[in-house]
């Protein structure tokens, strides 16, 4: 069965739905926060893994002081749901910058280049 493109949009703004929601709501958006700073810190507390969304955002949150980390994923989140387009680009594109790793074999990560690129050096 062939989607047409107006279907396809309609289905995915029924997806993101939800998320635009949470987004714009206040009280549901500090909840949300909440609960996934609580889920973070249970996950870490136990020793056990996190899902690769919430490692993504857990790597983001350590370089935020503890009682900043809330508002952080409170703003983070009345970005997303916002639809102004290109915003929304520019910041996808931040972060995939963010999240490259080292080209070499320690891992770590570093914004910028891609792995095994040498950095540019500023000319004296």
């Amino acid at each position: 069965m062939a989607t047409t493109p107006t279907k396809r949009k309609r289905l995915r703004r029924l997806r993101t739905a939800p998320a635009r929601l949470i987004g714009r709501t206040a009280w549901l958006r500090r909840r949300y926060a909440r609960r996934i700073l609580k889920t973070i810190d249970k996950f870490q507390e136990k020793g056990r893994p996190l899902p690769e969304n919430l490692v993504r955002l857990e790597r983001q949150l350590r370089r935020v002081p503890k009682p900043k980390r809330q508002q952080v994923v409170e703003q983070m989140m009345e970005m997303g749901s916002e639809d102004d387009v290109s915003t929304n680009r520019a910041l996808r594109r931040a972060a995939g910058r963010q999240e490259r790793q080292k080209g070499q074999h320690k891992g770590g990560l570093r914004p910028g280049t891609l792995p095994g690129q040498p950095r540019q050096r500023p000319r004296n």
